[in-house]
C-alpha cells in the first residue's frame, strides 16, 4: 500500500513539473496550456472547490481532481511537447528534487507564500482604506 501511494506521489510531482514545462512550450496547444495553467494555479490557490469542512468531499478534489487533471493534461500534449517537457522535468527532479520529502517542502512553503501573499493583499485592497 505504502509503495502504491509513494509511486502516485512521485508521479503526481513529475506530472507537476512536466505541465509547468508544457504551458510554456511554444508547440503547447492553448487549450492544453490553459488547462495546465488552471490547474497549477488551482493546486497553489487556497481557495478550494470543495471545502476542505465538508467530510471526505473536501480532500477530494486534492487528491483525485488535480492528479487526474494532471494525468489527463500531460496524456494530451503533443509528442515533441511532451517528450522536451519530460527532458526538463528529468533534470530538474535530479538536479533540485532528488527527494521526494525536500519536493514536499517545497510545495509546502511555496503554498504557505501564495497564501500569505493573497492574505496580505486581500487585506490590503479592503481592510486597509
Amino acid at each position: 500500500m505504502f509503495a502504491a501511494i509513494r509511486s502516485r506521489f512521485l508521479r503526481f510531482r513529475r506530472e507537476v513539473i512536466v505541465v509547468a514545462y508544457a504551458i510554456r512550450h511554444p508547440g503547447t496547444p492553448l487549450r492544453w496550456r490553459l488547462a495546465g495553467t488552471v490547474l497549477i494555479l488551482y493546486l497553489l490557490s487556497p481557495i478550494d472547490l470543495i471545502p476542505v469542512v465538508v467530510p471526505v468531499l473536501g480532500i477530494l478534489d486534492d487528491l483525485i481532481i488535480v492528479p487526474l487533471g494532471l494525468s489527463l493534461v500531460v496524456g494530451r500534449l503533443p509528442g515533441d511537447v511532451r517528450s522536451d517537457a519530460e527532458a526538463d522535468a528529468t533534470r530538474i527532479i535530479q538536479r533540485y528534487v532528488a527527494r521526494p520529502l525536500r519536493f514536499f517542502l517545497y510545495l509546502v512553503v511555496a503554498l504557505i507564500l501564495v497564501w500569505t501573499a493573497t492574505l496580505w493583499l486581500l487585506w490590503w485592497l479592503f481592510l486597509s482604506g
